[in-house]
């Protein structure tokens, strides 16, 4: 019988007590690395290629103390594509509901979250980016 792939995901905030909530509400749905600035993510998500274990669902903050989160969501696609490998899902999380950053990241990224997050939220649109029956488990 072959082993079923658990999901991988990258969270990505500033803000430890943000990314403890994130992990407390996906810690069910699969492995959770997180990261607390754009460095920190971009060094696991070269890892996570490296080592032939792509994220399969990556959230972002809009607002990282040394880049943007625009600007992070280009560089993991530029990396997804330079390698060759299928995209993660992106998951924009702001706390402004600015439509620039919709705007901005059209085609980028799968999906938006507003802060406060609420955990049944972020669990529909992961269900919605990942169907129960297709999803990594």
């Amino acid at each position: 019988m072959e082993r079923e792939r658990i999901m991988r995901i990258l969270l990505i905030d500033d803000e430890p007590i943000a990314l403890t909530k994130l992990e407390l509400m996906l810690t069910n749905v699969g492995n959770c690395d997180s990261a607390a600035s754009g460095v920190a993510a971009t060094e696991r998500f070269v890892k996570a290629l490296g080592d032939d274990q792509p994220y399969d669902l990556i959230t972002i903050d809009i607002e990282l103390p040394d880049i943007t989160g625009l600007d992070l969501l280009n560089r993991f696609c530029l990396l997804e594509k330079k390698n060759g490998i299928a995209p993660a899902k992106k998951i924009m999380v702001t706390a402004h509901s600015n439509v620039d950053y919709v705007v901005k990241a059209r085609g980028k990224c799968d999906a938006f979250v507003v802060k406060p997050l609420r955990k049944g939220t972020l669990l529909e649109k992961i269900n919605e980016l990942f169907p129960p029956e297709r999803r990594p488990s």
